[in-house]
């Protein structure tokens, strides 16, 4: 108990920012989409967002290495919650895309602050646990966060009160700690090609989850809004209701399904998982009327299989890095995550609005998952497993920013 007393106030922070993160990845695209922008520039500016968390991871480690993770923490914080209150003050797309590349940069310089604070802190024995009952809580969270806007017009000044709100609140524990901070982080480079060649099937896997994830759920809430017309809460209420099924399929999923990869190769557990959210995808995207009901269960399914992989992707890396290593390899799994969430966004903008089809969002994500599946099968024929009496013990483990519904970046 004395680890998760050492790391409240950053469990607490973590919270606070998915619940405004979790708001703002509703009211974003839904806010675009009533200012008359199109499916395809909506992606557009949720890459910029991925841009912005690009540079953010990027830069991270010399920042905190400079001036501190609380120091990080709050000017971080403090930037991305203006930066909400100014979405009311510029409610034009050019102004929005600013925005949201500043916050994609604030995202990642708060979450690299906590996590690696939570990292340091928190004894090896204890690290498991710990980091679980953390992004537990954070995703808790972040499902929670839209119903505080359900049935709120998308550019109504409320969301966005409540979303800076919660930025503000999450100063509080992080500032009024009264635990030390952590050593400044390992200048050690380890670069993007040496990232692959260590565990090329993660490189592929969290790249892949990038796209798929992050395009998929910046444009889920245009989605819900046309997929569930008959939802009480309007537009707002569909796109939460949306968002949480994907979510809780995904936290049922992330327990069992790391479990599993435990004991048997973390490479067929990816593929299994991504055939499953191919397969739910291949069904939303070729049946777009199904009744509400049978669209969130599909919702479901598709994010238990999609959301999943990410954190067993991270423990296949983890399995062939040095115990130095592993900082710098979650760091640059989260850089190449991000590659993929700019992608991403665009691309399913795109195939949202292709003519022939009415499920081209679902259609997209349902191929790259097939592209995911084979692409593991290929590694493990390739490549042996580490043995397992050397691997890590999977924890639970999502890219943590928002946009993923605000890209729950280490989101997912």
């Amino acid at each position: 108990m004395a680890d998760y007393r050492n790391v409240w106030a950053l469990i607490a922070a973590a919270a606070f920012l998915q619940l405004g993160g979790g708001i703002l990845g509703v009211v974003t695209p839904l806010g675009l989409e009533t200012l008359g922008v199109s499916p395809g520039l909506i992606g557009a500016i949720a890459a910029g967002h991925a841009v912005g968390f690009m540079a953010g991871a990027w830069t991270s480690s010399n920042a905190i290495i400079l001036f501190g993770n609380i120091r990080v923490f709050s000017a971080a914080a403090a930037v991305c919650g203006a930066s909400v209150l100014a979405m009311q003050l510029a409610l034009d797309p050019i102004g929005w895309t600013v925005i949201r590349i500043v916050q994609g940069a604030a995202f990642a310089w708060m979450f690299s602050s906590i996590e690696s604070w939570l990292g340091a802190t928190v004894s090896a024995k204890s690290r498991g646990s710990v980091s679980g009952f953390y992004h537990l809580i954070a995703k808790c969270a972040l499902v929670l966060g839209p119903f505080f806007v359900a049935g709120l017009a998308p550019i109504d000044f409320r969301p966005y009160l409540w979303c800076a709100i919660f930025l503000v609140l999450s100063l509080l524990p992080v500032c009024l700690t009264r635990r030390g901070e952590p050593p400044a982080p390992s200048t050690e480079y380890f670069g993007i090609v040496r990232l692959f060649h260590l565990a090329p099937a993660a490189v592929i896997a969290v790249f892949l989850a990038g796209i798929i994830n992050s395009g998929t759920l910046a444009l889920l809430p245009i989605y819900a809004g046309v997929a569930l017309p008959d939802v009480v809460g309007g537009a707002t209420g569909a796109a939460a209701l949306a968002a949480a099924a994907a979510w809780v399929g995904g936290l049922i999923s992330q327990w069992p399904a790391g479990r599993i990869s435990d004991h048997i190769d973390r490479r067929l557990v990816i593929a299994v998982m991504a055939a499953i959210a191919g397969a739910a995808a291949l069904v939303l995207g070729l049946f777009p009327g199904l009744p509400s009901r049978t669209i969130m269960i599909a919702l479901a399914v598709w994010g238990a299989g999609s959301l999943s992989f990410y954190g067993i992707g991270v423990a296949h890396a983890i399995d062939r890095a040095e115990t130095h290593q592993i900082a710098r390899v979650m760091s640059g799994l989260l850089f190449v995550w991000a590659a993929g969430s700019v992608i991403g966004p665009p691309l399913s903008g795109f195939a949202f609005k292709l003519p022939f089809t009415q499920g081209g969002l679902f259609l997209l994500a349902a191929i790259l998952s097939g592209v995911l599946c084979f692409a593991m099968l290929i590694r493990r024929a390739a490549r042996k497993d580490v043995p397992q009496e050397a691997q890590e013990p999977w924890k639970i483990t999502l890219p943590s920013t928002a946009e993923v519904t605000e890209m729950d970046p280490r989101t997912g």
